[in-house]
């Protein structure tokens, strides 16, 4: 697996607390460089920690030390502000309802977060933008986050909201 470290990274802020998952997401964009192009602008306020590419080309865009800006107003395993526990891992994927996450795409995520297991022994959760920002995102559309998840069966617990209050 081959991951390219942007030459400077994008919009982050200073970690917290200690990763304790992943959050999916789709860039909406044509591409993982149109959307880095993009989150570099100075009126964007995102970012992720990877974008992977559609022939499963990992790009590496804020270091896991830092917390990017991924999820916005959210809620997950350890309450609101996913960002402070998580890591961002977006698809470059248009999100438009008739483009499918590729195959590579998943094979690459299955192993980036593989490897982020080995070295964060806190991450215990996978989920996606969809889930953890319900009535507000719907990203990654036209994807089986569900079978997607069964590759960490006894490994990351999928998570969904269920009994906790959201106040979105």
């Amino acid at each position: 697996m081959k991951i390219t470290p942007l030459a400077s990274w994008l919009k982050s802020s200073r970690r917290t607390k200690a990763i304790s998952g992943v959050i999916l997401h789709s860039t909406a964009g044509a591409s993982a460089a149109s959307s880095v192009a993009w989150l570099r602008r100075g009126d964007v306020m995102a970012s992720y920690h990877y974008i992977i590419e559609r022939d499963g080309a990992i790009t590496k865009c804020v270091p896991t030390a830092r917390q990017a800006w991924h999820a916005g107003k959210s809620y997950g395993w350890e309450g609101e502000n996913c960002n402070g526990y998580t890591v961002g891992i977006a698809f470059a994927h248009r999100n438009d309802g008739v483009e499918r996450v590729t195959a590579a795409q998943e094979n690459a995520a299955e192993l980036l977060i593989r490897e982020l297991m080995r070295f964060e022994p806190s991450l215990h959760y996978i989920s996606t933008h969809r889930l953890v920002s319900p009535r507000r995102k719907n990203d990654p559309r036209m994807w089986d986050f569900w079978h997607f998840a069964s590759r960490f069966k006894g490994e990351l617990m999928p998570w969904r909201p269920g009994s906790e209050r959201w106040n979105g």
